[in-house]
């Protein structure tokens, strides 16, 4: 069984472009997947990592996806489990730095089905202008607390390849 934790976003610039500037900000090598330019993949932190527009997908309560243009995926095969306990970390940690170096904001979902966080911009009190977490209404200003905050969304059968 495979695990996906999905980032869905806007950003003004073409698939690309954006692609480029996701590249330079987390220091990875997305590239067409078998020469496809509408569909981009890297290996990132020994986990599949694609980058494409979003397509497909109707929206399904807070699971609003016609409203974004990009999505990326970090997926985990049965045979790359070993991975997981890194996923949501990791994703996590390129929520942030897109938001930071880009200013993208978007949501975070597992496989496609259960909303983990919906990030906005907003004034954070004794911060300053910062990403925010509408499901757990918390702002993202400290990575641990906020990680634990995601993996109490995240469902039991995430949990089960994690504990064990």
């Amino acid at each position: 069984m495979s695990c996906t934790i999905n980032y869905f976003f806007n950003y003004p610039q073409d698939l690309a472009q954006t692609a480029k500037d996701i590249n330079e900000c987390l220091g990875c090598t997305l590239a067409p997947y078998l020469g496809n330019t509408d569909d981009w993949f890297d290996i990132f932190l020994s986990m599949e990592f694609s980058f494409g527009k979003v397509g497909g997908f109707k929206n399904d309560g807070e699971l609003d996806f016609e409203n974004f243009r990009y999505g990326i995926d970090f997926r985990t095969a049965a045979g790359a489990a070993d991975a997981r306990p890194i996923q949501l970390p990791a994703i996590a940690a390129v929520v942030y730095a897109l938001y930071y170096q880009l200013g993208i904001t978007g949501i975070l979902v597992f496989d496609v089905q259960i909303l983990i966080a919906r990030y906005e911009e907003r004034d954070i009190p004794d911060w300053g202008k910062g990403l925010y977490d509408v499901v757990s209404d918390n702002p993202f200003v400290g990575f641990g607390a906020h990680l634990r905050l995601l993996e109490q969304r995240m469902p039991d059968s995430w949990r089960f390849y994690i504990d064990r």
